[in-house]
């Protein structure tokens, strides 16, 4: 397993161009050497919270471009998932041409597709590049349930590096380390790092990472130095915050925290709404005072 693999790393917001409607290649950059001088290990870019559905293949690219320039020397998995296997690779060659360290994908998305479809699928990614292709499986998404045969079938092929995983079964969390322990793994709920650690996780990949760097690199590390009850009281501090953030949208409300933290970070793309006035005060209130107070604690 890479080390550099490892970690904790924001799953990256986008920031867009009133003006132009593309990619805010300053603003992006801005939270990328925010994030990096918090600590983070590495970045997950293009993937949901960058909404990448919203995006054209050609303003990923930007995106990942911008990335690559303000990042220095941190890991960048770069998330090619696309509506057509086409584009995926054209997504995934790119990766490679620009330095992504990996890359990684959900599976296919809208149809019902089979498991020999989605195999194929990450064959020619796999075939594509020369870097480790991480599977991305959040069922709750992309509405693709795969039970623990098809995910080891999926982790033994050539190529896979090791997989996203974000579900609450921590069961079956544990078994696939254990049956793969030389691939690296990452949590994927925020409110769950904790237990994702403890069932054999990596690291992390997170949306509320863009906006409370520190306590999440802070569970990661208690837990790594078997400071449990520290790190129990760290993950319940983050949950009392992402239990505010969640009902108002996680995509706005990241964003919106984002702007809290001193970095205008703009509003997502339609459909998505902006946060009315009344929800922005009370995230400020309940969510982003606590994040504030236990920065300033850190200090």
């Amino acid at each position: 397993m890479d080390r550099k693999l490892t970690g904790i790393m924001p799953a990256l917001m986008t920031a867009f161009d009133d003006t132009t409607g593309g990619i805010s290649r300053d603003k992006t950059a801005a939270l990328v050497k925010k994030l990096k001088a918090a600590g983070v290990h590495g970045l997950y870019v293009g993937g949901s919270s960058g909404e990448m559905v919203f995006c054209s293949v050609e303003q990923r690219m930007e995106l990942l471009e911008t990335v690559m320039e303000a990042c220095g020397d941190l890991c960048v998995i770069a998330h090619t998932g696309a509506m057509t296997t086409a584009d995926a690779l054209r997504l995934s060659h790119h990766a490679e041409s620009v330095g992504a360290h990996a890359i990684s994908s959900v599976t296919p998305l809208y149809y019902k597709y089979s498991f020999r479809e989605i195999k194929q699928y990450y064959a020619r990614l796999c075939e594509a590049v020369s870097i480790p292709v991480i599977l991305y499986n959040i069922p709750a998404l992309t509405g693709t349930t795969l039970n623990a045969d098809e995910l080891s079938d999926l982790l033994s092929m050539d190529g896979i590096g090791g997989m996203k995983f974000t579900s609450s079964d921590f069961f079956l969390l544990n078994r696939l380390k254990q049956m793969f322990p030389d691939k690296v793994f990452y949590n994927g709920c925020d409110e769950m790092l904790l237990s994702g650690l403890s069932a054999g996780a990596d690291g992390g990949i997170g949306t509320t990472y863009n906006f409370m760097p520190e306590l999440m690199l802070s569970i990661y590390r208690l837990f790594r130095e078997g400071r449990m009850g520290e790190a129990y009281a760290a993950q319940s501090l983050a949950n009392q915050i992402i239990a505010q953030v969640v009902p108002k949208g996680v995509l706005p409300a990241c964003k919106q925290m984002i702007c809290f933290s001193g970095l205008d970070y703009g509003v997502c793309r339609e459909p998505i709404l902006p946060l009315e006035e009344t929800a922005k005060q009370e995230l400020y209130e309940k969510a982003w005072k606590p994040v504030e107070n236990y920065i300033k604690h850190m200090a």
